[in-house]
């Protein structure tokens, strides 16, 4: 527990060990804490302008460093999911902006997966697990603030919205990657899991194929909640 409130990066934790339980469970915690009195601060103006510039304020302790990194090392199309996800949904909660939720909602799927199946030390071996799992917290908050407070349901043109563009940025950003080498934020090259190697090492277009069928498949999951509020 005292490296990952360190600020050294390269230090494991045990998959699903005591510390990557008490991070699950806390960040479960935080999401139901949210969610539950999030709906009571619905018609309270002060208090939730309060809570809401709080939010933002802990997104910037949280990643202004990696995004400092990020402007100054990296492409702008070679953000990972979780940044345009953090970005956008930062933007969408802090101006209200109900258009711009609606379609990074659908981008929040990546943070429950780094919670369960972390990739390399505490993530990515570039942050201190304080950093990467605390930035990834702030995706679930924004996503539970914005669907709780402000009541931003997500239509099913939303979601289509947000995969055209999610298809249109990959292009970009794949095209970056085969092209000029460099990161992989997207795993189009490097599979996040060993076991898809196998469909790496059988066909590059097999293996993206399978990736983008498997998003969609997420993104339509994550809809699914919202299909019976609308009947």
């Amino acid at each position: 527990m005292n490296e990952f409130f360190s600020n050294e990066v390269g230090s494991s934790i045990e998959w699903f060990g005591t510390t990557h339980i008490l991070i699950i469970l806390g960040f479960i915690f935080l999401l139901l804490f949210i969610g539950f009195f999030g709906k009571k601060l619905s018609n309270k103006k002060t208090p939730e302008i309060v809570l809401r510039i709080f939010l933002i304020a802990l997104v910037f302790v949280f990643e202004w460093n990696v995004f400092e990194n990020r402007l100054l090392n990296t492409s702008i199309i070679r953000l990972p999911l979780c940044a345009v996800a953090l970005y956008g949904l930062t933007y969408s909660v802090a101006l209200k902006k109900e258009k711009a939720f609606k379609m990074f909602y659908f981008y929040w799927f990546g943070t429950i997966f780094t919670f369960l199946f972390f990739d390399t030390p505490f993530g990515l071996d570039r942050w201190s697990g304080w950093t990467y799992f605390g930035a990834h917290a702030m995706i679930g908050i924004l996503v539970i603030y914005g669907l709780r407070v402000f009541r931003f349901i997500p239509t099913k043109i939303d979601l289509w919205v947000s995969m055209n563009v999610l298809a249109v940025y990959a292009m970009l950003s794949g095209y970056a990657t085969f092209t000029y080498g460099g990161s992989d934020e997207l795993f189009l090259k490097n599979p996040p899991v060993d076991f898809l190697n196998v469909l790496k090492d059988t066909s590059q277009i097999l293996y993206t194929t399978v990736w983008v069928l498997f998003a969609a498949l997420i993104m339509v999951i994550m809809y699914l909640p919202f299909v019976s509020k609308k009947k």
